[in-house]
């Protein structure tokens, strides 16, 4: 004996909502339930984002020698230095805030480059 196909109209429980995923849009927001992995991975990039904060150090001593010689040279300052500087100042302390967890959002090249103003 054949079984008669079920119809979509036939079936008489209603469909169920999912919610959304969540995207981690809260600061203080930590998936609790893979947190182990989440902890190494977050020590992995606090580590990452140390040693290229560290080589953002070089980079702004060797934009404030650049920007010393022309200030004595040029007698002015040098507008494209200043405005780098303005923008490394912004990602050090994006990366500040990240390694001392006070957000959860990661710097560049994770986020966007410059001010957020």
């Amino acid at each position: 004996m054949a079984k008669k196909p079920i119809k979509a109209t036939d079936d008489k429980v209603p469909p169920k909502v999912l919610e959304e995923p969540s995207t981690g849009g809260g600061a203080d927001e930590i998936d609790w339930g893979n947190a182990e992995n989440n902890v190494w991975l977050r020590g992995l990039w606090m580590l990452v984002l140390g040693v290229l904060f560290e080589l953002g150090r070089v980079i702004l001593w060797i934009a404030a020698v650049l920007q010393f010689f022309w200030l004595l040279f040029a007698k002015e300052k040098n507008h494209p230095i200043a405005d780098f500087g303005k923008d490394l100042s912004d990602w050090m302390a994006r990366v500040t805030l990240f390694q001392t967890g006070a957000s959860e959002e990661k710097p560049f090249p994770f986020a966007r480059w410059g001010r957020d103003g």
